[in-house]
Parts: C-alpha cells; structure tokens; sequence
C-alpha cells in the first residue's frame, strides 16, 4: 500500500498538496524508522518528494513513554484528529473525505480483526489494540464507528491469498461465528458505496455470474 500511495502523491500539483492531509488507518506503536511503521513506510517511498509531504502526514508521536503506553498513544492521536477540526457526524464522530483500507487475509482491515472485541467499541476514534493476530502486536487503530462515518471508502486488494476472504466478504458471510470487519461497515444513502479495486488473482474464488 505504501508503494501503490506513493506513487499517487508523486504525481500530485503543490496546489492539491496544500489541501492534504494524511494519516494512518492504523499504526504499529514503533519508531519512525522502524519497517513496520506505516508512515515511516510511507515517507521512505516518499524519499525523493519527502519534503513536500513532511508536514501533511500525521505521525504518531514517538515519545517512548507514549511507545510504551498504548492507551495513552490512542488517545494522544486521536487527539491529533481532533484537532484537525473534522466536520463530525451526529454521533460525534468524524467524517473523514476518503478512507483508503487494505485487507488482510484473514479479513481484517485496519488493526480491526474478525470477531475482535474492538469491534464492539463504540465511542472512541481511535484505540488501541495489544493483541494483535499479525505482528507486531502492539498497535493502534481507527474504530468502526469512524468507518463508518467516512464519506468515501476504498478497499484495495490483490494476490491469491486474498481471493477465499474476498468470495466471503461478498457473499456476505458474516454469522455468529465469523464477524468479518468489512462486512460490518454501514454506509448510508448520502454516503458512497464502498468500492473495492481488486486483481484477477484476488477475485479467483468469486462466483460471477
């Protein structure tokens, strides 16, 4: 995802710079320049246009009280959303221009996991999760309701081992057993359908008809 967004920014005017701003759907609660982190990932794509985009991504702060504190981290950057002075819902929560996801696997999407407890959460924009399925553990994340918030979602998926969740995910198989993220993300009728860009490899085990 880093190398497919970087190469999109690449490409932008200064103009359309100046109307940015950027940030982590999740981040893993480690350096800058450690390679797990997303938007340290991100800038070193970056590196030859780094300058134009070094104010216009929000970061996680990398205090290592904060590093170490989970909780306090979720609730620092959410913080940070905050005072970016989102237009917010009727439930308070921000309504974010365009939400560009991943997908794992496993189906899950940011740091929500299926049949997580996170799931369930329903008041903050962000939080934190210790547990994670995938490496590294320790991490935060935006929350359902914040997805669910967002003008425009994207989801951008490729390769075979994405192809069985993909066929689950529009067959809408959610059930008691399996809450896949995805499927659980709400959109309304003055909201934009999620879109979804995916390969032929990602797509094999979909029945189209």
């Amino acid at each position: 995802m880093p190398q497919l967004l970087a190469t999109l920014l690449n490409e932008l005017s200064n103009d359309l710079i100046s109307n940015l701003l950027l940030f982590p759907v999740d981040e893993r609660l480690v350096p800058l320049q450690n390679e797990e982190s997303n938007a340290g990932s991100l800038l070193k794509e970056l590196s030859t246009n780094k300058e134009r985009f070094e104010n216009k991504i929000l970061k996680i702060s990398e205090e290592p009280n904060l590093l170490e504190d989970g909780p306090k981290m979720a609730s620092e950057f959410e913080n940070k959303l905050r005072l970016m002075h989102p237009k917010l819902d009727d439930n308070g929560f921000p309504i974010f221009d365009l939400l560009l996801l991943g997908l794992g696997p496993d189906g899950h999407t940011c740091s929500l996991f299926p049949n997580h407890q996170l799931l369930e959460e329903k008041n903050s924009w962000v939080a934190y999760i210790e547990d994670s399925p995938k490496p590294p553990p320790r991490r935060i994340t935006l929350t359902l309701p914040v997805l669910n918030a967002a003008k425009n979602i994207i989801f951008i998926a490729n390769g075979k081992s994405k192809a069985k969740i993909i066929a689950q995910i529009f067959e809408n198989e959610n059930n008691n057993k399996l809450l896949l993220p995805p499927n659980l993300i709400k959109r309304r009728e003055d909201q934009q359908p999620i879109k979804w860009f995916l390969d032929g490899e990602a797509i094999l085990d979909l029945k189209i008809e």
